[in-house]
């Protein structure tokens, strides 16, 4: 199928003194001054390393600055950074030089959503051919950081002539070395022919202007403590001192014992493990007008579609409230972990890769211009997200992102419940439900 312009405590040793001892200790010493004046010099290495890299780009300039909003919240800003300014798509990407896409941000991801996030917008904006051609290496990028992102972090996907493709997680390189058809393939999803939005895209090329995205890039800053966490994931694990000693046991009465214990739960380190060439783009007029839209096709001709783009009372009755309220956070952070504990797969890129498109071309079938929006010349994007059950039923359908014309929206919603049902979801996607945004942009001629 074919889309074109589509993240043991240490015991430590005990002192010895000239008295002797009547029991055997085993002792394993802690790490060495030596050894951590290593580490130390390690991370002041690996802190000019990421220097020299960032002045390396410093005389880039921003191309345009956008925000990515969904269900009415903004989720994160972004900015292309180029050594001359682009306004064309194409010559963005065939410019050659330094380049760099930042992302700040805006609210907490999981791994998984993250993961869908830019995997689908990938999907519908790349051929299957490029897709597959670089499915291993872009698992590597989705998952080089070991924590989901989280409000205030600071991502950085960087393309270099000499260097390639890499990644910036929080200042810290987690990702060197990659094709620079991968950078290609992430740009694509801002700039390809299926963008969140068609405002998104003008302005990430700078088209149109957007100071606010601008403003959040350089005024929100990075908790220290995650900075700190994306630098340890490059340095090699700190010996754990250990203290072993072997005593007699002896007799405790049971007044006097006491237990303690703790359960110690660490976080499941998730594996770094996803494939036609572009269709030109075909439209159908509406009247005077057209709905953007993409050209889809399953390894065989592809027909032409419409162009179619959320005061306690008293001491005892307030600790009650905040114990409550820490054991609700704690549940809440014991959920979200459980929810990033999912291993991505190639098979499961390519599963998802070849169904998005399906639903995106069975919904842009559907579309229909309003004459009322034609005649008073309305345009603008809605993009839809969808629920889609094992079975192919549509199982829920809301509006993502609203256009600034009801009848557009209206429109919109009209045409992803008459696309349903849809294609049976593959086994290799591995879920019973699959969620996905559908950007519809109508755009008269």
């Amino acid at each position: 199928m074919d889309i074109q312009n589509t993240a043991a405590d240490a015991v430590k040793a005990q002192p010895i003194d000239n008295k002797p001892h009547k029991r055997p200790i085993k002792l394993t010493l802690q790490p060495t001054k030596l050894l951590t004046c290593l580490l130390r010099g390690m991370q002041i290495i690996v802190a000019l390393s990421l220097a020299s890299v960032s002045f390396a780009q410093a005389e880039l300039i921003m191309n345009g600055g956008s925000i990515y909003t969904d269900l009415g919240k903004d989720q994160f800003a972004a900015a292309l950074y180029l050594e001359t300014q682009q306004k064309n798509p194409s010559a963005a990407h065939s410019m050659e030089g330094e380049k760099r896409m930042e992302v700040r941000v805006l609210n907490n991801y999981s791994k998984r959503r993250w993961f869908n996030l830019w995997m689908q917008s990938i999907s519908i904006n790349n051929s299957r051919e490029s897709f597959s051609k670089s499915a291993q290496d872009l698992m590597t990028l989705m998952q080089a950081a070991k924590s989901a992102p989280q409000k205030g972090d600071f991502i950085e996907y960087l393309s270099s002539p000499d260097q390639g493709t890499s990644m910036r997680f929080n200042g810290t390189e987690l990702v060197a070395g990659l094709p620079g058809e991968v950078f290609s393939l992430l740009l694509n999803t801002w700039i390809g022919a299926i963008p969140p939005t068609t405002s998104f895209k003008d302005e990430i090329l700078g088209k149109q202007r957007n100071p606010e995205a601008v403003d959040l890039l350089d005024r929100i800053t990075t908790d220290p403590q995650r900075v700190n966490l994306a630098a340890s994931w490059i340095l090699p694990p700190e010996p754990v001192a250990k203290a072993v000693a072997k005593v007699k046991p002896k007799s405790v009465s049971k007044e006097k014992l006491k237990v303690k214990t703790a359960v110690s739960a660490k976080p499941k380190v998730l594996p770094a493990s996803i494939e036609n060439q572009p269709v030109a783009p075909k439209t159908a007029a509406v009247a005077t007008a057209t709905v953007a839209t993409a050209a889809l096709t399953a390894n065989k001709p592809s027909a032409a579609t419409p162009k179619a783009e959320a005061d306690s009372k008293n001491t005892k009755t307030d600790s009650l409230a905040k114990a409550s309220a820490e054991t609700a956070s704690a549940a809440q952070e014991v959920a979200a972990d459980t929810e990033d504990e999912v291993d991505f797969s190639i098979a499961e890129a390519l599963a998802m890769r070849d169904y998005t498109p399906l639903v995106v071309q069975a919904i842009f079938k559907k579309i229909r211009y309003p004459s009322r929006a034609i005649d008073k010349g309305y345009e603008g994007t809605v993009r839809m997200s969808i629920v889609v059950n094992k079975s192919g039923a549509l199982e829920k359908a809301t509006v993502a992102q609203e256009s600034r014309y009801s009848i557009l929206n209206k429109a919109a919603i009209k045409a992803t419940e008459k696309a349903a049902p849809f294609p049976e979801l593959p086994a290799a996607l591995n879920t019973n439900q699959f969620e996905i945004t559908v950007p519809i942009t109508f755009k008269l001629q």
